[in-house]
């Protein structure tokens, strides 16, 4: 009986210390004292004004199949290894035709055999894989068609801005390929910029601040009736009698790039009569002796622009 107990307790012991092992060497690869065999990476990337940072456990394919075998199709997947792959927004983006507002996510994806994916952004960011998903925490959910692509060995994301509106998340592993397309809400941001920075400013910076709002607007040829609110707001703004702060451009050269960027948002409203009367008026300034014309007529080429507007009349 005594041998019996004394085995019992023996067996106990060995099955608790196995667990504790067990349990042991599990949380190591959780707090990452080995080194994981899929290594994580980042990858961060400017869109406008707007941040996107991606972490993600890298794996390779190893020769194995994965979509439908590694990665079942229409199971939620942690789009990556170890820890759920993490995704992070600076700034509200819009991605198909839905707000996603700033902050950090979980990015999940469901793979399909035969249909779009089902890429998720899930409100629990800091979780271990897919096991303890919550689907109540969705935050968005879109339909993603996947692309054909040669052999990809090592899971990889990329970021890839086509403008400072949009840009394109790609995750390319195996034979497949997901681009996630996504809008930064950017002429809003912009617009706050320029009114936050304005209304913290002097009169005189403010005016400065719409002028090159405006100048900004004009050379990327987009939302030009923003531009011509602003080069308005800038010439309201301007008051020749004010004290000149000399560490700026001599106001003379201030005054004649207002003019300029008036003419040229008149010329891209097809107004050229008023276009050239504010060219000539540019041109004009302190006598035509250093002035915005002579220092910038080279780099803006004013001179070919101008001609350009008298053939359109």
């Amino acid at each position: 009986y005594v041998n019996a107990k004394t085995n019992i307790m023996k067996s106990i012991l060995f099955m608790l210390a196995t667990l504790f092992l067990g349990l042991t060497v599990s949380a190591q690869y959780k707090i990452g004292i080995l080194p994981r065999t899929s290594p994580d990476k980042g990858i961060y990337e400017q869109i406008g004004y707007t941040g996107v940072e991606i972490t993600y456990g890298a794996p390779k394919t190893n020769g194995r199949t994965i979509w439908g075998d590694i990665v079942p199709y229409d199971e939620v997947w942690r789009a990556g290894a170890n820890d759920a792959t993490r995704i992070e927004f600076s700034e509200d983006v819009e991605i198909d035709s839905n707000i996603l507002p700033k902050g950090i996510y979980s990015l999940f994806i469901i793979p399909h055999e035969s249909d779009a994916w089902t890429v998720i952004f899930n409100a629990e960011y800091d979780q271990w894989g897919a096991f303890n998903y919550d689907k109540y925490q969705d935050v968005l959910r879109v339909e993603v068609k996947p692309k054909e692509i040669p052999l990809q060995e090592k899971l990889i994301y990329t970021i890839d801005g086509l403008s400072y509106d949009e840009g394109v998340i790609s995750m390319k592993w195996s034979d497949v390929q997901i681009d996630i397309v996504i809008n930064t809400k950017y002429l809003e941001i912009l617009q706050r910029e320029i009114e936050i920075s304005a209304s913290n400013s002097d009169q005189e910076i403010a005016s400065v601040i719409y002028l090159q709002g405006a100048e900004y607007l004009l050379r990327r040829n987009q939302y030009l009736d923003i531009a011509s609110k602003w080069i308005d707001k800038s010439q309201e703004l301007y008051d020749p009698k004010s004290e000149w702060n000399s560490q700026y451009y001599p106001r003379q050269y201030i005054l004649g790039h207002m003019h300029w960027t008036k003419a040229k948002v008149l010329a891209a409203n097809n107004n050229y009569k008023m276009a050239l009367a504010y060219a000539n008026k540019m041109k004009n300034i302190n006598g035509g002796e250093i002035n915005y014309y002579s220092e910038e007529n080279e780099f803006e080429k004013i001179d070919i622009q101008v001609a350009h507007w008298k053939s359109k009349q």
